[in-house]
């Protein structure tokens, strides 16, 4: 996966979760993050959502959010 890949994954979709991200690229969730920290530096990847609680408890990663900010 490139970051130019994600971009115009993200840009169709225009949201997606890591899990779901991570999936569709066959990816390690850790490279996906790198790649998605490369666009929200850039400013064109925005993060939102989980849960807000520390408990640590649900899968937190299904709940955030990465939105593509044109």
């Amino acid at each position: 996966m490139t970051p130019s890949q994600l971009r115009s994954y993200l840009r169709t979709h225009r949201q997606a979760s890591l899990a779901e991200l991570a999936s569709r690229f066959d990816a390690d969730p850790g490279l996906v993050q790198d790649v998605l920290a490369y666009w929200q530096q850039k400013g064109k990847v925005r993060v939102s959502g989980g849960c807000g609680k520390p408990c640590s408890q649900c899968n937190n990663s299904a709940l955030v959010i990465y939105q593509w900010q044109e």
